[in-house]
């Protein structure tokens, strides 16, 4: 029996199935290098690690030819960790996936509904306007990553050039950016960017 892949080998592994379901094509070589911030040599390694692990499969002098095995399927279909992006401040008209965006990764739990090819991002919480919802400053909040919203859920949107995170709710035309709490008035706008819908969130600040 072949030995379970490493930690970075089913980052791999996930980075390859989700490509392939956004792009309909494999990842290239240097696609998981830059992606997992390694050589492409130790990108190289970790594929033909997978391949020795009959979890992918591989045709070799053919570009971008990397196909899951029914075992790297399988092995996907255990809760698994995503490896998403920390952004900072997301500034307006800026694509969001932009690099200088992001201040680190982190590798964080999704549920069994949530896997899919959906992307998914963390902000940090600052201030108190979302105390009455349980989201407290210093909090990171997991956002997936979508440009719609319905009533009632808490969104990432862009506000006077800055990232806020408050519940979504419609009044006409108008959009309502409500905060959970009662020292903050409703924010009134013809439009809004949204970046995201909250889908988790982390407290790092607290000790065990």
């Amino acid at each position: 029996m072949a030995k379970s892949p490493t930690k970075k080998q089913k980052q791999v592994l996930r980075y390859i199935s989700q490509f392939h379901r956004e792009h309909n094509f494999p990842p290239s070589v240097r696609d998981i290098a830059a992606m997992h911030e390694c050589s492409v040599k130790g990108a190289y390694d970790h594929i033909l690690a997978l391949e020795k692990k009959g979890l992918i499969e591989r045709f070799p002098r053919k570009s971008r030819a990397i196909i899951m095995t029914p075992a790297g399927l399988e092995l996907l279909k255990s809760p698994v960790e995503r490896r998403i992006p920390l952004v900072g401040r997301i500034a307006a008209g800026q694509p969001l996936w932009a690099e200088e965006n992001f201040e680190d990764f982190l590798d964080f739990p999704l549920e069994q509904w949530e896997r899919s090819n959906y992307r998914y991002f963390a902000l940090t919480i600052v201030g108190d306007s979302m105390k009455d919802a349980g989201i407290f400053d210093g909090d990171l909040g997991i956002f997936r990553y979508q440009r719609t919203a319905e009533p009632g859920q808490i969104v990432v949107a862009l506000v006077d050039n800055e990232a806020t995170v408050k519940y979504y709710h419609r009044r006409g035309r108008r959009v309502i950016l409500r905060a959970a709490n009662p020292a903050y008035p409703d924010v009134i706008l013809s439009d809004v960017t949204i970046q995201g819908v909250l889908r988790g969130l982390v407290r790092p600040h607290v000790k065990s």
